[in-house]
């Protein structure tokens, strides 16, 4: 696996923060890419790395059997599928309403072990995307428990329209963004902003996203 992109991407990272004094983290999106690739990036020093699949990711984790690496859970989630997200990954991006809150949460205090998750707004308002509507997030905020041991609200995420119109992904990550504001006044926790993937994380970035989350930009194309 060539490192071209990725450091790249690093280098861009860095320039940021330098310049806006804000810390980006950069999630490897590692959805049906091989474990030898996965393995080339650990080596290489790279700890995030996202996931889409339940099963896929399991077995990855399995596999590596690394506990320094962070596993981000960021695909659509099933209710028959919340206990083995808990038991295996570290961070829920994809949480969309209380009974999955819920069913984490439970399975979390059960098993003593700490999660941090998001909230997925479907600020694209597209049917194929999971999420909540941005207008519809109080209704999920009224049910958390800021002051679970195990489970931590940690900011929301969103994948936004697929389109080349910047105008429009401009108003979505500002819609976000605002939203995100709003949240770190209201929760002591909150401190994510998960938005901005291969085609427009230099865009996110420059919107108010905390965390990029970037697949083949950095592995090339999936098996």
């Amino acid at each position: 696996m060539e490192f071209k992109n990725y450091n790249r991407i690093k280098e861009e990272i860095l320039l940021f923060q330098e310049h806006h004094k804000r810390k980006i983290s950069l999630i490897a999106v590692s959805k049906k890419q091989s474990i030898e690739k996965i393995h080339g990036l650990i080596n290489y020093g790279h700890l995030d790395f996202g996931e889409n699949y339940v099963q896929e990711g399991v077995d990855k984790i399995k596999s590596i059997s690394n506990p320094s690496i962070i596993w981000h859970f960021i695909g659509p989630i099933q209710s028959n599928k919340t206990k083995l997200i808990t038991e295996y990954f570290n961070w829920v991006h994809s949480v969309d309403r209380l009974k999955i809150y819920d069913r984490i949460k439970n399975e979390a205090n059960s098993l003593g072990k700490k999660i941090n998750f998001l909230i997925q707004i479907n600020i694209s308002k597209e049917n194929t995307k999971s999420g909540i509507n941005i207008n519809d997030l109080d209704a999920i905020l009224d049910g958390i428990d800021p002051n679970d041991d195990f489970v931590c609200f940690r900011g929301i995420m969103a994948i936004p329209s697929n389109t080349t119109n910047i105008n429009l992904l401009k108003t979505e990550f500002s819609l976000l963004n605002k939203a995100f504001i709003s949240l770190k006044e209201r929760f002591h926790t909150v401190d994510t902003l998960s938005m901005g993937m291969s085609n427009d994380y230099l865009l996110a970035m420059n919107h108010g996203s905390t965390m990029i989350r970037v697949g083949s930009k950095i592995f090339g194309e999936r098996i």
